[in-house]
């Protein structure tokens, strides 16, 4: 039986960051947006919101709003 479940969605217990620049890099190329690791690393401490914000002021995208 499952009695606690933790999210680490900051990196602290897990580091996760290199999952998050291979989701980032996936995600944004489906709208046109091709994305490096070292262009990652500008979003780095960035919230999933901020990031798509960020991405889109920058190379904004058709079809698909924020």
């Amino acid at each position: 039986m499952i009695r606690s479940v933790i999210f680490d969605m900051d990196g602290v217990l897990i580091d996760s960051e290199h999952l998050w620049k291979k989701a980032e890099m996936e995600v944004f190329s489906s709208v046109g947006v091709r994305l490096s690791e070292e262009l990652c690393q500008q979003t780095a401490c960035m919230t999933t919101g901020e990031v798509t914000r960020f991405w889109y002021k920058k190379y904004p995208w058709k079809g698909i709003t924020l």
